[in-house]
């Protein structure tokens, strides 16, 4: 399922007002410099939505993996979600 450049899935934009209580536009190019509660601890909230929200387990390389929104797309891809 490829991704439409632009295009953030309504999921991943409710997980970062969930997580962050982030307001702003969600892109793909959104990363941890533009949301002001995207810290290590938020991070690994962000992980456990994803994995609740998709019914995936991510690897550890995965978890690393994650800097922006267009991050979390390709390991959606990759799992086939």
């Amino acid at each position: 399922m490829e991704q439409v450049v632009g295009m953030v899935r309504p999921e991943i934009r409710g997980l970062f007002a969930n997580v962050f209580k982030y307001e702003g536009d969600v892109t793909p190019a959104t990363s941890r410099k533009d949301v002001p509660k995207w810290d290590s601890l938020q991070h690994v909230a962000l992980v456990a939505a994803i994995e609740e929200q998709f019914g995936i387990t991510l690897s550890m390389d995965e978890m690393v993996e994650i800097r922006s929104v267009k991050d979390i797309c390709n390991i959606l891809d990759r799992h086939g979600v």
